[in-house]
């Protein structure tokens, strides 16, 4: 009968040490559940920071559509105020990643950040901004097949505001596919130079099509149209105060021959 009780005091002291060790275990769990960060209580990224965190090594963009509106989306993120020097640094990097090894041949790193940097306070001391963008649809992009390559042509129109004043400007984007397929920007222009009239010489042969923006104060279109004599002389006419600037870059002019 001894050994009988002593078994069952034995099975009651497991018991109870079964049951303390699970209040412990149960007590750990509910205070690292009550601890634990909610999603609300995370730091949430900043639009650049979620922007410049994409691996382009692993994750480029296939098409040129997706190429161009990368671009734009880092564009965007170039004129916010409050972002850090290391992550203008950033989206100086992420945009030579995108562009052609021509149109990246005409500036070296430093120089293109030093020209982002001006344009950034260019444009934040015009209380200028980037609202949103438009990209062409891909069933719109333009493909052809010249001696520079394969080519893409396209269009993105951004949404700025200036102030209290809001307008469009659209830009003419070229690109060429890389030996290892990925379609490169090769340049840019704004699409007002498209319509603009050029002599040709009376020849059938296609224009020269300069594409590149007015930062740097480069000059943008190589021809002009002939004057014609019998016009009289233009007065200028004085800019108002507010005025529609066209999209600002850091980059330099590129010539694409063979394009229209």
């Amino acid at each position: 009968m001894k050994k009988k009780a002593d078994m069952n005091k034995s099975g009651r002291v497991k018991i109870v040490l079964i049951m303390v060790f699970a209040l412990l275990v149960f007590l750990v769990v509910f205070y690292l559940v009550a601890n634990a960060e909610r999603p609300d209580d995370l730091e949430r990224l900043s639009t650049t920071e979620a922007t410049i965190q994409r691996d382009l090594n692993i994750n480029y963009p296939q098409t040129p559509k997706a190429v161009v509106r990368y671009y734009a989306e880092l564009s965007q993120c170039m004129y916010d105020p409050s972002n850090s020097d290391e992550e203008i640094e950033a989206i100086a990097k992420q945009s030579r990643l995108l562009f052609d090894d021509e149109l990246k041949g005409k500036q070296s790193d430093a120089e293109y950040l030093a020209s982002l940097k001006n344009t950034v306070a260019s444009f934040i001391k015009d209380n200028r901004k980037i609202v949103s963008f438009t990209v062409t649809p891909s069933s719109e992009v333009v493909y052809k097949t010249l001696d520079i390559g394969e080519i893409a042509s396209l269009y993105c129109t951004y949404t700025m505001q200036k102030g209290a004043v809001s307008y469009s400007d659209s830009e003419h984007f070229l690109l060429r596919r890389d030996g290892s397929g990925r379609w490169k920007i090769l340049g840019w222009q704004s699409a007002a130079l498209d319509e603009a009239p050029v002599d040709n010489g009376g020849a059938d042969e296609e224009e020269e099509e300069s594409l590149a923006p007015e930062a740097g104060g480069g000059n943008r279109g190589e021809t002009e149209a002939p004057p014609k004599t019998e016009a009289p002389a233009k007065t200028e006419t004085p800019k108002v105060n507010i005025e529609v600037p066209t999209i600002e870059r850091p980059t330099v002019e590129i010539e694409i021959p063979g394009v229209k």
